[in-house]
């Protein structure tokens, strides 16, 4: 089990909290990790907004569904031209990021398999 925090650090933990200053601005201003922060944080504020974890997407939410309305009217035909298009709007991304988009918004491309012809 941690140690308790003297009450006067408490006190300017939750102060900080209250005026909505970020975790680890707290911590550095206070002396302790962000972890703490977080940790008195949960104790005193159930109802408090998280960030949400993980890498950041490449293409805008409010992009997916322009991409999949142009897939379904048939402007764009296929995963390439996705890319492009996307490109254009100023995503620099790969191929393979370009059918994983479609992927996310439900339209499964799929790679064409050579024939031997």
């Amino acid at each position: 089990m941690p140690k308790k925090l003297p009450s006067d650090i408490q006190n300017s933990i939750k102060v900080l909290l209250e005026n909505s200053v970020d975790p680890a601005v707290i911590g550095k201003r206070v002396g302790v990790h962000r972890n703490t922060v977080n940790r008195y944080a949960n104790k005193w504020i159930h109802d408090r907004i998280r960030k949400r974890g993980g890498r950041p997407s490449i293409v805008a939410e409010s992009t997916r569904p322009y991409i999949k309305r142009q897939v379904l009217t048939g402007c764009l035909k296929a995963a390439k031209d996705v890319q492009m298009k996307l490109e254009e709007l100023g995503h620099p991304i790969s191929y393979q990021s370009a059918i994983n988009v479609l992927h996310s918004v439900e339209i499964y491309a799929e790679i064409k398999k050579k024939s031997h012809y």
